[in-house]
């Protein structure tokens, strides 16, 4: 995943949300996701050339689901850098669906129409709709970290992430569990069926 980070001279690393915070404030977000997509997919092209064939996910915000022209700024930075659309994963918080509810479907339709996969992000710390899972094209589900990072000592926690991958797996999205920081914990979730874990 491709989060944009900052070392500021005098404070050191800056927080992610932070900086994404600041730029919609300022009405500069749509500049910094274009600077996130295009450095990623440049990146991508790069480390594909040397034989390292990766998927990468950018975090979409609310105000570019609400941007009619983002669909086609991801189709041109795709050609722009001649980047495989499979391996781009565009992710959405729920929050941001539930706010453009009403544009979500056909912008997540064009965005599937140029083969990138989209995946809900943090699902189960927001509104956690079914209907979201149903009629949305999505195929990745991402299990956020408030319930992976205790899983090896909480069975509360173990037994709600089991029931997201098996959610996961009853849409036929793959399942991918946040905040993975020991072998323990990778072990213990792909006992569970998970299909892919991140750091944090």
């Amino acid at each position: 995943e491709a989060l944009i980070r900052w070392n500021h001279p005098t404070r050191g690393m800056v927080n992610p949300q932070l900086i994404a915070q600041l730029c919609e404030e300022r009405g500069m977000i749509g500049h910094l996701t274009q600077f996130v997509l295009n450095t990623t997919l440049r990146h991508q092209t790069f480390w594909r050339s040397q034989g390292v064939d990766v998927s990468v996910a950018i975090n979409i915000t609310a105000l570019s689901l609400a941007d009619a022209t983002f669909p086609g700024q991801v189709e041109q930075a795709l050609a722009t850098w001649n980047a495989h659309p499979k391996r781009l994963t565009l992710e959405l918080t729920e929050s941001s669906i539930v706010e453009n509810e009403g544009m979500a479907l056909e912008f997540m339709n064009q965005l599937n129409a140029l083969g990138c996969q989209l995946a809900i992000d943090d699902f189960g710390t927001g509104y956690s709709s079914f209907a979201y899972l149903r009629q949305f094209p999505l195929r990745e589900l991402k299990i956020d970290q408030m319930f992976v990072r205790n899983i090896l000592k909480e069975q509360g926690d173990q037994r709600i992430v089991h029931a997201l991958i098996d959610l996961a797996h009853t849409f036929e999205m793959r399942a991918l569990a946040e905040g993975v920081e020991s072998s323990e914990a990778a072990q213990m979730l792909a006992n569970m069926g998970c299909d892919l874990a991140q750091g944090y």
